[in-house]
């Protein structure tokens, strides 16, 4: 009874262990966003942003400067009066003192400050935008990277399958020509078959270890780290073309961050124009001065007190540079709602080619089902007569060549609606909620 305990101890332990290196893909795309490079840099992006979204850099708070300086000096000094006294001074002591608080405040700027503090308010919102696109990428390239893995064990084992019957008839080959009921060209056709399946799983192989290192990057992983897929390519999604559509101009990212592109052009316009107004600015001062002199009539003077005022200057004319500027940048702005437009038509475009790739793909996988399992009921029934000898090696060669083929296809047609179903939830903005 202890012996039986232990094992199922060490049998659970070792189940765990075999689980825990299991990554699903939502495991996946939780370690991305969490730790990818990409996501990061734009996340520090948007922290730049919200801190440069503040009163002082749009202009409106006022500006305060403390001010000192101290001079000294030892001097020979000759000095001779209108009173006909003459005064010599050898190493007189020289020094003076002056310190000063000063603030300058911009209390009117033709209303430029506002249009560059809401510009900084946008700039922040873009920088939000730019991060859940970046977030959607990286989704996008986790899902593609882990199902492409997924996608290449299922090519391996069904190569792993199809090398088992290339054994199988090799070791027939070999016992009919043993017997004589067969040539030698079958035996090294089988041969050749058998090797060249061998050099698939070999090349799958390779392909599945560059798409762990591309999936390992995305996550920050070691390049070396060691996991396990999931075994299927699960197809839950059921895509309404007008519900997509509609999700489009409202929640894609690429859209979006055109759009607030094109209010910020907007309020870099008010920006210009503000020049074309009065400024004023209110200037207040404390100073504090001392100069004290072993030489001259006045050997202490000080100084101290406040001081104030108001200043208002108006740009008349500058050579309409600044009108210049204006036009440019309503240039500017309406190539942004060109580009915004442009990129909406493409996302449409992306909408309707995934769609119906979605629809396509699930038909080609419906019928690749059904190729499977007629393939695999022929192949079955050919080798069978090949073992009697009711079959020639060609017939039986065409037979397996289907059903690799159809294999080859049912997976990959799996694999594409995946990436289809990824591309339309990344276009409506349903990727990361």
């Amino acid at each position: 009874m202890k012996l039986i305990k232990y094992f199922f101890i060490v049998f659970g332990f070792c189940n765990y262990l075999v689980a825990q290196d299991i990554l699903t893909v939502n495991d996946a795309i939780k370690i991305g966003l969490e730790k990818n490079y990409s996501v990061l840099i734009v996340k520090n992006n948007q922290e730049i942003a919200k801190a440069q979204n503040n009163f002082g850099n749009a202009g409106m708070s006022p500006t305060v400067s403390l001010n000192a300086g101290l001079n000294a000096a030892s001097l020979n000094s000759h000095q001779e009066f209108n009173t006909g006294v003459t005064q010599d001074r050898t190493g007189a002591k020289t020094n003076n003192l002056a310190a000063s608080v000063n603030a300058n405040w911009m209390v009117f700027d033709g209303l430029r400050m506002f249009a560059v503090k809401k510009r900084l308010e946008m700039n922040e919102g873009l920088s939000a935008i730019q991060l859940k696109q970046q977030m959607e990428n990286t989704v996008y390239d986790i899902i593609v990277s882990y199902y492409n893995i997924v996608r290449t064990v299922e090519l391996i084992k069904a190569a792993k399958q199809n090398l088992t019957i290339y054994e199988e008839r090799k070791k027939l080959a070999k016992i009919k020509l043993e017997i004589g009921s067969d040539s030698k060209v079958d035996l090294l056709l089988s041969q050749s078959d058998e090797n060249k399946a061998k050099s698939t799983i070999i090349q799958l192989e390779l392909q599945l270890l560059n798409a762990k290192v591309a999936l390992n990057n995305l996550l920050n992983k070691p390049v070396d780290t060691e996991f396990k897929t999931s075994d299927s390519i699960i197809i839950n999604f059921d895509p309404a073309i007008d519900e997509l559509k509609k999700g489009v101009s409202t929640a894609n990212s690429s859209i979006l961050i055109s759009k607030q592109n094109e209010l910020i052009f907007n309020q870099s316009i008010k920006e210009a124009r503000a020049a074309n107004l009065p400024m004023v600015q209110l200037n207040g001062a404390y100073n504090f001065t001392r100069n004290q002199s072993q030489a001259g009539i006045i050997f202490l003077s000080r100084q101290a007190g406040l001081n104030g005022g108001i200043t208002a200057s108006w740009l008349i004319f500058n050579g309409n540079r600044n009108n210049r500027l204006v036009k440019e940048r309503n240039i500017l702005a309406l190539n942004q709602k060109y580009f915004t437009e442009q990129t909406q038509q493409v996302i449409d475009g992306v909408v309707y080619v995934n769609y119906r790739s979605y629809l396509l793909n699930k038909q080609i996988v419906a019928l690749e089902l059904q190729n499977l399992k007629d393939s695999k009921e022929v192949l079955d029934v050919s080798l069978e007569r090949y073992k009697i000898g009711k079959a020639n090696l060609l017939e039986t060669i065409e037979t397996q060549k289907n059903l690799e083929d159809a294999q080859t296809r049912y997976i990959n047609a799996l694999y594409s609606i995946k990436i289809a179903e990824t591309e339309l939830l990344r276009a409506n903005g349903s990727l990361v909620k």
